[in-house]
């Protein structure tokens, strides 16, 4: 491609809480189940419990614990029923505001965009299709889809944007620094962070595998030029 002023050839992202907020996505998906719920145990109020919960800090059984808060007896099929049925509804979420500038800035920029996800493949690919990023980009990275143990940190589907656009210099823009930027850094792509104030990572301090942390995306073109 030509002479970029200094961008990389790719800019690839991460998508939960990232390019949107990811407590989006679990609201929606607690209203998607809720009818299920009701429908099959006679009770209402899954939703707003399974809510509560998650704003409580609970997270990997919220669905067994509300189920019991409500007084139903339910089994580990039902569990499964309910987890499918939050990870195949189409979600209510959006493109954040600066998520969406910045990626049409790239792309009148003539910088190649990817996408690189954790998390179930049925889920993630949801997400990508609601939030339209099939208009930036056509290299989407479902890690779920590569196999077993190749979710980040594993650098497979840092090296698969690689074979995919046949680019040279990188950069990487994601939220967790437990897994998302070892991968990337190992391969010598630059790794921003996007620390936003209710992304589900916001917590967690960063590591020396972070070139940079912001905010939120409003001036991550420049961020990116200044970094290489």
């Amino acid at each position: 491609m030509p002479d970029d002023g200094g961008l990389p050839d790719v800019v690839a992202f991460d998508v939960d809480d990232t390019l949107y907020l990811e407590r989006d996505y679990v609201a929606s998906g607690f209203t998607a189940v809720d009818g299920l719920v009701g429908a099959r145990f006679g009770v209402t109020g899954f939703a707003a419990l399974a809510w509560r919960l998650f704003l409580a800090g609970q997270r990997h059984d919220i669905f067994d614990r509300a189920l019991t808060v409500l007084g139903v007896a339910y089994t580990p099929r039902d569990i499964e029923d309910l987890v499918r049925a939050y990870r195949a509804h189409m979600p209510g979420i959006r493109l954040l505001p600066d998520a969406r500038d910045a990626l049409e800035e790239l792309r009148d920029l003539g910088v190649a965009i990817a996408v690189l996800t954790d998390g179930p493949r049925q889920s993630q690919a949801a997400k990508v299709a609601r939030l339209g990023l099939a208009g930036y980009t056509g290299v989407v990275v479902l890690t779920d889809a590569l196999g077993p143990g190749f979710g980040k940190p594993h650098p497979r589907g840092f090296r698969r944007i690689v074979e995919l656009t046949g680019a040279r210099t990188f950069a990487y823009v994601a939220d967790n620094p437990l897994k998302d930027f070892a991968g990337p850094r190992r391969l010598g792509w630059t790794t921003v962070r996007v620390r936003r104030p209710d992304g589900l990572h916001a917590g967690r301090p960063g590591g020396a595998d972070i070139d940079e942390t912001v905010e939120d995306l409003a001036n991550v073109v420049k961020l990116v030029r200044t970094l290489r």
